[in-house]
């Protein structure tokens, strides 16, 4: 509880610098305000009660990154910023869930195929029912909702990963497989797993996500080295991500287009390059410490509350705030690698790195994009950018962690015991 008073600290400090900074706040930020705290609560009785033992800062960080995230929202598209309050609430009933999960994690190693199949029949429905927004069919409406289907990829995706590799890790990593007086090799084992991702891969290449691509290859490409060890198997899937990516470059043109714009924004300033370039002033413009927050102009640049939210953040924190929050992502992935060794199975200890993996991961892409290090991918930064499919998704993913932990550390007790 006194690690989530700094999630609290930030909402609310935030909210005197937007007053401070004249800001037309929402009428009822202080509703909005009221709703993330008691949310935060509620995910912290959760953890007391489903799983007392699981690492603290696992919570503590992603609700210190969500009131990042809810701060942002209000200063960029304070029309919107009591959708993401709501988002944040139902975010903890998932983290409810998943803690309840991983407090039972080994049964989920009976659903690995049943999370590959799952995976790509989610994206076979996404490309007949779903909608297209900006060049990618990754929509589906529900209820009245736009929810983004590929974040629910990534939680089956992990199951199958994680309960593939805790069966096949040991014989993947070693080079040849001797029965009787022959020997074989170990790479049949990865047919099953080439299977399911390069189908996903196909899918969503048809999709055109190849930001979701990229992220699911280098998941299973670090998830592989962690049960293997074995380098060659990520100079493969390195190479695989060059390869789809220049396929990519060829057959679609909103790939071609961020390509280019990446390489040369300048060729194109008020059309395709335009966005790019006023994230790149923007950044230059927060300096150590930032303009201020609510004192920049962050929103020139049009997609700054969900995929461009990391400059909005360098503009008006400065270096130091958009540091902080790169390190948060750290601290995360610190404590989701510290709950993988502390797990007493190899299912639990690849299930947790998995998860911790892969919003570090996607952390560390969204902010390369931003930072033009590599060409802008269209995902959103965990729990941070607008978006009720990514914070209730993620909020799930580190629920599961802190289930996963409580298991581990309980019987770690019992074994020094």
């Amino acid at each position: 509880m006194l690690l989530l008073t700094g999630a609290a600290a930030f909402a609310v400090l935030g909210w005197y610098a937007l007053r401070a900074a004249d800001f037309a706040l929402p009428a009822n930020t202080g509703r909005i305000l009221t709703q993330f705290g008691v949310s935060g609560v509620v995910a912290h009785l959760a953890v007391r009660a489903l799983a007392p033992r699981a690492r603290p800062e696992i919570l503590a960080v992603s609700a210190f990154l969500a009131a990042v995230g809810l701060v942002f929202v209000v200063r960029l598209a304070p029309g919107v910023a009591q959708d993401q309050a709501n988002w944040a609430s139902v975010g903890a009933v998932a983290f409810a869930a998943g803690l309840l999960a991983g407090s039972r994690y080994p049964r989920l190693k009976g659903y690995t195929f049943t999370g590959g199949i799952a995976a790509l029949a989610i994206l076979v429905v996404t490309g007949v029912f779903g909608t297209t927004i900006n060049g990618a069919r990754l929509w589906v409406d529900v209820a009245g909702q736009t929810v983004q289907t590929t974040e629910l990829i990534k939680v089956f995706v992990v199951i199958f990963v994680a309960g593939y590799l805790a069966d096949s890790a040991s014989v993947l990593a070693s080079p040849t497989l001797r029965l009787g007086d022959r020997t074989y090799s170990g790479a049949a084992y990865l047919v099953p797993l080439g299977v399911v991702l390069l189908g996903a891969v196909g899918a969503l290449a048809l999709l055109r996500d190849l930001g979701s691509i990229a992220i699911l290859l280098l998941l299973a490409v670090s998830a592989l080295f962690v049960a293997t060890g074995r380098a060659r198997f990520v100079a493969g899937g390195l190479a695989l991500l060059a390869a789809t990516g220049l396929v990519g470059y060829v057959a679609f043109g909103h790939v071609h287009v961020r390509i280019d714009t990446w390489l040369d924004p300048g060729g194109d300033p008020a059309g395709a390059g335009y966005q790019t370039m006023q994230a790149t002033y923007a950044i230059q413009a927060g300096g150590i410490t930032g303009e201020g927050l609510g004192l920049g102009q962050p929103e020139s640049v049009p997609a700054a509350p969900t995929d461009y939210v990391y400059t909005a953040i360098a503009e008006e924190l400065g270096l130091a705030g958009a540091a902080g929050v790169a390190l948060l992502y750290v601290a995360f992935l610190y404590a989701g690698l510290r709950v993988a060794a502390e797990a007493g199975d190899t299912y639990g200890r690849l299930l947790a790195a998995s998860v911790a993996l892969l919003i570090a991961i996607q952390a560390g892409v969204i902010i390369a994009g931003n930072l033009r290090v590599i060409p802008t991918t269209g995902i959103t930064l965990p729990f941070v950018s607008y978006g009720g499919s990514s914070l209730v998704v993620n909020f799930g993913l580190a629920g599961l962690l802190g289930g996963i932990s409580h298991v581990s550390r309980r019987g770690l007790t019992d074994r020094q015991a």
